[in-house]
This record gives C-alpha cells, structure tokens and sequence, in this order.
C-alpha cells in the first residue's frame, strides 16, 4: 500500500511496577497509536506489551480497558495490528484474538515487504542464552506445566504471576541501558547469521530495551527500545526509516533515520 507506513513497538510492559504507576505510559501508548493510526498499513507489536499477561479458559487480567480499546479500534477501522508474545505475555489461549483482533504472528516472523525480507522476533531466544535464562524461559513455556499453573485461581495465580514478571524485569535492569559491544547477543546472532546463503534484509527485536541501529554484513540490525523510559518505535515508509521517540505532546522525535536513497542496499523495491 503506496504511502502508508509499518509501525514498530514493544516492551511497554503495562502493569508494571503498578497499575496505577502504568496507566500514564499506556495513556501514552494509546496516544501514539491514534496519532500513527492515520498513516499506518501495521502496526506489529513484538512482545511484553504486557508486563505479565495470562489469560485462563474464562478469565483475563483485570483492567488495560483504554489499551485493549484502542487496539480493538484499530482492527475494527481495517488496521491491521500484528503481535508476537514475549516472555511476560505468552501465555494465550485466543482472547487477544477473538475479541480485540490482533493477528498473532510465530517467533521468529519473516515479513516480506516490498522484496525486502524482515526478520521479527522478540528475541529472548536469539543468540548466546544465559543456562538460567534458557532454563526459565523453557520452563515458562512448557505447555503442562501452563497446564497446570492454570487450575490456580485467578485471584493466586494473576497476582503470583505479576511476582515473577517484576522480578524478572528487575533482574534484567542493570542491563537496559548498557550495549554490551561484542558480547551484545542480538549482535552476536546477526554476525552469525551473516553466514548463511540468504540472511534476512532486516533483523527487528525487542527485549533488550536498548535503542539500536546497526549495518552487520549484509544485513540492517534494529532493536526498538522500550515504552518504560524511552516511547520509542520504529516507521518504515516508501522514503526511509526511522528510529523515534514519542513525546506527551504528540511530536514524534527522531533518534536514527534514514533515507533510503542515501542507502540503496536497505532499499525497497519500487
């Protein structure tokens, strides 16, 4: 679709550290999405829009009410609105679906757009894991132990499960504003990629909170930020790109762009 551009978010970890301390960043969010709605082909969300988000067989967490309206706005004006899990709002069983619209994508994603290949992924997997983080997000992921952690009412287990998301998000803190160079993993996994046949034209994540842009090989590297502290997304039109951040205002501030003339080789095709 000439004209419109793809939008790009994550990490605003609604709900976090509480509700009352989140609903300014949602009230944010939702601006964005409004003011972006105009102009947007898509929107894909890539995982921990929510800091902890667990839906039971009859039952979802309580609130998110100006958050779930304005996406469900969106998918029902024809927008589409794709979303990836993370590693705080994985476990589904359809509602984001069925009553909001959003189209879930597998992780990783490969977009083709316009002879450019995207390759999305909240990226907690990707690269050189830590053994402990390896071993809970595969716990996190066993479908008999969700199994199990669903038959925990949801007045234990909303509240245990926001417990574990805050103590996750806080082990990882320290890290949310320090690129680690060489041993960034993100970075790691694009090099290594470097080395197939076909390695993706474009590699988004999320999950490491850090603002990035970087040219690896062939190959464009991104990481998008986070909604916490920076409001930051990424917009991809027929012009260029763009790394912004999101003020109360409604000014969309850039912090890396890019025309595409500028870099034929991260062109679209015409």
């Amino acid at each position: 679709m000439s004209g419109k551009a793809l939008f790009f978010a994550s990490d605003l970890h609604a709900g976090a550290p509480s509700r009352a301390h989140s609903a300014e960043r949602e009230r944010l969010f939702v601006r964005w999405l409004e003011i972006s709605a105009a102009e947007a082909q898509a929107f894909y969300l890539l995982g921990d829009i929510w800091d902890f988000w667990f839906e039971y067989r009859h039952a979802v967490p309580k609130g998110y009410v100006r958050l779930l309206g304005a996406l469900a706005a969106l998918t029902d004006a024809g927008i589409p609105v794709f979303f990836q899990s993370g590693n705080h709002d994985g476990w589904l069983t359809g509602y984001l679906e069925e009553e909001v619209g959003l189209l879930r994508l597998s992780d990783p994603y490969w977009l083709e757009w316009r002879g450019l290949k995207l390759y999305l992924s909240h990226g907690h997997w990707r690269g050189p894991i830590p053994f402990w983080d390896r071993l809970t997000y595969a716990l996190m992921e066993n479908r008999f132990l969700t199994f199990l952690y669903r038959w925990l009412h949801p007045d234990v287990g909303l509240p245990l499960g926001r417990l574990f998301s805050a103590r996750s998000r806080q082990a990882h803190l320290p890290l949310d504003d320090i690129d680690l160079g060489p041993k960034e993993r993100l970075r790691q996994f694009v090099q290594r990629q470097q080395q197939g046949l076909q390695p993706a034209d474009w590699y988004i994540f999320a999950h490491r909170h850090l603002l990035l842009a970087e040219r690896i090989g062939r190959s464009q590297l991104i990481v998008l930020g986070d909604w916490i502290r920076r409001y930051s997304f990424l917009r991809l039109d027929d012009l260029g790109w763009g790394l912004f951040q999101f003020l109360p205002s409604g000014e969309r501030v850039p912090q890396i762009a890019q025309l595409w003339a500028d870099v034929p080789a991260l062109a679209p095709k015409v």
